[in-house]
């Protein structure tokens, strides 16, 4: 943008100025909110993504060890390391 020295402005010139500047603020703000609004919803969705994984890998700890805790009262033997 040109800066117009405000001797040589006249009061019409100016408030045209300001007008075109809070517009363009404006349009700033309100794509900088639609980009907050999507980063946001990024980080719920893998913060629920990341939440219902944790779930499953313990889910499945659990059921393993269940597993390992019935094999000797069905009479099998856990075979060790060899």
């Amino acid at each position: 943008m040109k800066e117009i020295e405000t001797k040589e402005s006249t009061p019409e010139q100016l408030m045209q100025m300001l007008e075109v500047q809070l517009a363009a603020q404006r349009s700033h703000r309100a794509q900088s909110g639609r980009n907050r609004a999507i980063i946001l919803v990024a980080g719920i969705l893998f913060i629920v993504v990341a939440a219902s994984g944790a779930l499953l890998v313990l889910d499945q700890m659990l059921v393993d060890l269940r597993q390992n805790e019935r094999l000797p009262e069905s009479g099998a033997t856990p075979v060790n390391g060899k």
